[in-house]
């Protein structure tokens, strides 16, 4: 056996050492701002008072820093490497995006933990779930939001209406990826959620 074939194996452990260390410390916790900006699109101008309500979202979490995890890095496999995380809660990033929206269309429109009896006009949303998952090959990333949850809708007292709304945004994108590309799957896929809703209400207060 010569020397050279006994360097070979030295060699492709100290580089699979290497390539291990470096996988494992490339991958780290990012942190996104969640914004809101609205679509460009206009629903007519309405008109009357609207309350705005909802139940927090139970799969939430937080770290041991206090930020909010709403996301997941993960390696080409999908198996999760590190966390996506905010500064605000993803139950508020929506809440304000709907207020905002109701606001453009014309609404006077209000937030409040529960909605009273006497409101002529109530959202309530729930079950929300959003997740933001990125996984990272050699030379890009798949990126993948997706958003759910439910929409009541009360009419002096009385639920008239339910949706299940639905949306996700996804893309291929070269794996030096910004946190501002991130952001932007995830607002246009909350814009597209905000568009399925404010066609019902004006529907509703049309009734009126």
């Amino acid at each position: 056996m010569t020397i050279r074939s006994l360097h070979l194996p030295v060699v492709l452990l100290i580089g699979f050492i290497m390539l291990t260390t470096l996988s494992g410390c490339a991958t780290v916790d990012q942190n996104i701002d969640l914004n809101y900006a609205p679509f460009d699109r206009s629903f007519g101008r309405n008109s009357g008072d609207i309350i705005v309500s909802r139940v927090d979202a139970q799969k939430i979490s937080k770290n041991s820093r206090g930020e909010w995890i709403v996301g997941s890095l993960n390696n080409v496999h999908g198996v999760h490497q590190a966390d996506i995380l905010s500064d605000r809660r993803v139950d508020d990033w929506i809440t304000e995006a709907l207020l905002l929206e109701l606001k453009h269309a014309g609404y006077t429109v209000s937030y409040s933990a529960k909605i009273p009896s006497s409101t002529g006009l109530g959202i309530l949303v729930s079950e929300i779930n959003s997740l933001l998952r990125v996984n990272q090959g050699t030379v890009s990333a798949d990126v993948r939001h997706e958003l759910k949850f439910n929409v009541d809708i009360f009419l002096n007292g009385f639920k008239v209406k339910s949706l299940t709304v639905a949306s996700r945004n996804s893309k291929t994108l070269p794996l030096s990826t910004s946190k501002e590309e991130k952001e932007k799957i995830m607002l246009q896929s909350l814009q597209d959620a905000v568009q399925q809703i404010i066609p019902e209400i004006t529907t509703i207060t049309g009734q009126k």
